[in-house]
């Protein structure tokens, strides 16, 4: 990713105002790499709008995300506008020494990807005193985990966001029982459902730019401007100022003549299997099959066999594989690294009956 940001960089030289802020992302999907270029009032927008919304004007940070992400960026940007500290955890990912970090730092505020709260969960580990709130984002956490992480004293609220719109665009609160659905649309978005279901997006706080590579390997420049509506590929219904994220549009696929969603199977399958992973891959002879993968053989086969069991044909799982799932420094799957070591003859597929 080095090498490309930099050519990037060089790119946008001349090309915007000097200030500007650039967060390289590949989307949910895992797409081709793109940067989402911000002003810096537009994200301390958002960065305000987040602090009104959750309260959060005292209280140190605990930042366990790299700072060039938009979560990890957007955690010094809150904490500098309400006059208080961010305390970095840096080094590999260890949720035990995470939790002795923030116990000592005294922090207040935290921000955690759904597979850290798995982490959390799965090793029983209570929380430090004095937390007001865990900010999870970057993917959905399932309601037995939020439930669990509840008992074990975590205050974690899910948010739903994406990088265009500088991290948070609905948040739940912490005093409310913890739920991922109708989550409560920030003070300074504007939102509405498109035609056909989809989020359409605009305010202040949302980028003005995105820079993508074209067939030729150059670049190319996009802005836009805040008073448009910029629409993106999450189906979502929106209720008043609440917003509950469905699906990703872009991630169906046909089985057996029917339309599936493989989110929606994972999620469904992380009560048998937290931590699952649910992948799609070409069949000539069902248009698609479904693969699900988990380092743990057994646990992976038994929540399998249960799914295989209910689930209709279109739904069932055609493989198993066996294998640490890739993901990015954040901790989100890497979904296009995934779909090519499933795609290759080396992968570990081993074929389930339906």
């Amino acid at each position: 990713m080095r090498p490309w940001a930099d050519s990037v960089a060089d790119f946008l030289i001349g090309e915007i105002p000097p200030g500007c802020i650039a967060f390289a992302t590949s989307g949910s999907s895992g797409g081709s790499p793109k940067a989402i270029l911000f002003t810096r009032d537009a994200l301390e927008c958002n960065a305000l709008g987040a602090i009104q919304h959750m309260g959060a004007d005292h209280g140190d940070w605990c930042c366990p995300l790299p700072a060039w992400h938009v979560g990890g960026a957007m955690t010094y940007i809150r904490a500098a506008i309400a006059g208080t500290h961010v305390h970095a955890y840096t080094g590999k990912w260890n949720a035990r020494d995470y939790t002795d970090f923030l116990g000592q730092c005294g922090a207040a505020w935290t921000s955690l990807v759904p597979t850290q709260v798995v982490d959390i969960v799965q090793d029983g580990i209570t929380a430090p005193p004095g937390l007001a709130c865990v900010l999870v984002g970057g993917g959905s956490l399932s309601q037995a985990n939020g439930l669990r992480a509840r008992e074990l004293g975590w205050p974690v609220v899910q948010s739903y966001g994406m990088t265009e719109a500088g991290s948070q665009i609905a948040t739940a609160s912490p005093s409310d029982p913890f739920h991922t659905d109708r989550l409560t649309i920030l003070p300074h978005w504007e939102v509405r459902e498109s035609e056909d279901g989809r989020l359409s997006l605009r305010g202040e706080g949302r980028f003005f730019g995105v820079v993508t590579e074209n067939r030729m390997g150059g670049f190319s420049l996009r802005t836009i401007s805040p008073r448009e509506w910029w629409t993106n590929n999450d189906i979502v219904e929106i209720h008043g100022n609440t917003l509950t994220f469905v699906r990703r549009a872009d991630r169906l696929v046909k089985i057996l003549g029917e339309l599936v969603d493989p989110d929606a199977l994972e999620l469904s399958m992380s009560g048998m299997c937290p931590g699952v992973v649910v992948e799609s891959l070409p069949c000539s002879r069902r248009g698609a099959m479904l693969v699900a993968c988990h380092p743990d053989a057994a646990a992976l086969r038994k929540a399998a066999d249960q799914w295989n069991t209910f689930a209709p044909g279109f739904q069932r799982l055609s493989r198993l594989a066996v294998m640490d799932v890739p993901r990015n420094p954040m901790g989100k799957i890497d979904r296009n690294s995934l779909r090519i070591l499933l795609s290759s003859k080396e992968a570990p597929l081993e074929r389930i009956s339906n």
